[in-house]
């Protein structure tokens, strides 16, 4: 049902930020056991109030975790189906199910101790209280109330922690999206340029960016994004990618660049080198 599969996100899920959002959404609209459900683009942004490339993104990183599935891709206008597949078949624990001291307490939990009436009581008394007939002697019954070892949970000096709390203090936070090893010249060379852009790219938008650092060069597309920058403010550095896959391939090893004519004295008219007669008239 959509509360177990959504009581399986909320304590055994892994995923953080817009990922665990997306599980959720999942988890929310799935109708039966198999924690199913088919869900689009729109649908995601809508519940995830973000923009296309987010959702995208963060439904990556879902499947890359291994915590969503596509069970159905989308076909036409038909929106694909997704699953939750460990939380296939999961109910959540009951609350406040206890056994047997949750129901009536038959004779074997009775104490034996029984009141002889109502006036004599129980005849157990805690050293601290008054003595209240021949019976309690002078000190009272001189059965105390247990109190633990001074070792016990009452006396620690120190705090106790969960397994789990502290292991989640041993996971490092994300600070952001993680940067290929081979797309981290082109990263540092644009941040290095003063070009701050969010690099939130897909997986497969990353394997273009390395096909288009094999193909242009580091020093080509940090040099079109500068130029691109100069000119308008940009946030995305998925905007670059048009414009460097129109960019030229590096040139073949062994091409030598043509050498420049210098001319001195600046601009000068250009005058027959072999035959001068004709510019005698003044031409």
């Amino acid at each position: 049902m959509t509360i177990d599969a959504m009581h399986w996100v909320w304590n055994h899920s892994r995923a953080k930020g817009n990922v665990r959002m997306v599980l959720l959404a999942v988890a929310d609209k799935a109708p039966g056991p198999d924690a199913r459900a088919r869900m689009g683009t729109t649908e995601f942004r809508a519940r995830l109030n973000a923009s296309k490339s987010v959702v995208v993104n963060a439904v990556d990183k879902a499947i890359e975790l291994g915590e969503l599935v596509i069970d159905e891709p989308a076909v036409g206008s038909r929106a694909a189906t997704y699953q939750l597949p460990h939380a296939v078949g999961y109910v959540r624990p009951t609350l406040n199910a206890r056994g047997p001291e949750s129901g009536p307490v038959s004779d074997g939990y009775r104490s034996g101790i029984e009141t002889p009436n109502s006036e004599q009581g129980s005849g157990i008394r805690t050293g601290s209280e008054t003595a209240r007939g021949p019976e309690s002697g002078p000190g009272g019954s001189g059965i105390e109330t247990p109190r633990g070892p001074d070792s016990g949970p009452l006396n620690q000096t120190t705090p106790t922690r969960s397994a789990s709390k502290q292991e989640r203090e041993l996971v490092p936070p994300v600070l952001g999206p993680e940067i290929p090893t081979n797309a981290r010249p082109l990263v540092d060379a644009i941040t290095a340029a003063g070009i701050l852009v969010r690099w939130n790219l897909s997986t497969s938008e990353w394997f273009i960016v390395d096909a288009l650092i094999k193909r242009t060069g580091v020093a080509a597309l940090a040099a079109y994004a500068q130029k691109q920058a100069a000119a308008k403010d940009i946030s995305y550095a998925k905007y670059f990618l048009p414009g460097w896959r129109e960019l030229p391939p590096l040139p073949e090893p062994g091409t030598e660049r043509p050498a420049l004519r210098a001319v001195s004295g600046g601009w000068q008219p250009y005058t027959n080198p072999t035959d001068v007669s004709a510019y005698s008239n003044g031409f």
